[in-house]
């Protein structure tokens, strides 16, 4: 139960600082930062409650993870900047060389330049890793919730494991216009549903709690980790060559 509530916890502040991030990203102010924290937060966990029948949605009994949300997101637009800074500030000489050789600006030009992009690259590197972390802790969450009430159907244990694993990232992403990360970004949906269908079995064949979450944790991870180093991704629809116009 202990290592279920740090987790809970956990992946709340995870999603929370990655919604919040993409929400500064957009240069929203400081209510859209939270308000993405929030939604990417708690958001998963409302569809999966509705879906499950359980109403009202556990994050409207329990405010704390409102408020966690909340503290973190203002945490991270506050805090953000200043460890970017100190960050790029300690790069400097790798930044510089990066500036020689463009004569058609002067140093301080490239270099608040390069400095943009190093900082946008340590954002964006941040946001995938917190993302995967939270999707990780709420797939198990999800899957471990539907396995509570329904032991033989693994369809449902594996979908609440994915609509609690992505429905915040899904809310985020189309909040700010973005096409969801889910239908684009390397193996993203694909790694829930494995975690979530390895739980599934191994809670099914009675492993204990702990190795089972450890194991699956590692498995949707792993699967994030591989797939952005490699670069992999689904195949996608090469709709320049055809005409699809309805």
């Amino acid at each position: 139960m202990m290592l279920l509530i740090i987790f809970e916890v956990v992946g709340t502040v995870a999603f929370a600082i990655s919604g919040a991030l993409v929400g500064m990203q957009k240069k929203l102010d400081l209510f859209g930062v939270i308000f993405l924290g929030i939604i990417t937060a708690i958001g998963g966990g409302i569809f999966r409650d509705v879906t499950l029948g359980q109403t009202p949605p556990a994050a409207f009994i329990n405010p704390s993870y409102f408020i966690i949300s909340i503290v973190v997101s203002i945490m991270a637009f506050y805090g953000y900047p200043k460890l970017s800074t100190m960050y790029t500030t300690s790069k400097r000489k790798e930044i510089i060389s990066e500036s020689q050789g463009n004569k058609y600006m002067s140093e301080e030009q490239v270099l608040k330049i390069a400095n943009r992009r190093k900082q946008i690259a340590i954002l964006k590197k941040v946001i995938l890793i917190l993302d995967s972390i939270g999707l990780a802790t709420f797939t198990i969450l999800g899957a471990n919730l539907a396995f509570k009430q329904a032991h033989s159907n693994i369809f449902l244990v594996v979908c609440m494991g994915l609509i609690t694993g992505v429905g915040g990232g899904i809310l985020r992403d189309t909040f700010v216009q973005d096409t969801p990360m889910i239908f684009k970004r390397e193996i993203y949906a694909v790694a829930s549903i494995l975690g979530a269908s390895v739980f599934y079995l191994f809670s099914f064949y009675g492993v204990n709690y702990d190795i089972t979450f450890w194991v699956c944790f590692t498995i949707i991870l792993l699967c994030r980790a591989i797939s952005i180093r490699l670069k992999l991704n689904l195949p996608i629809s090469n709709s320049d060559k055809y005409d699809i116009s309805l």
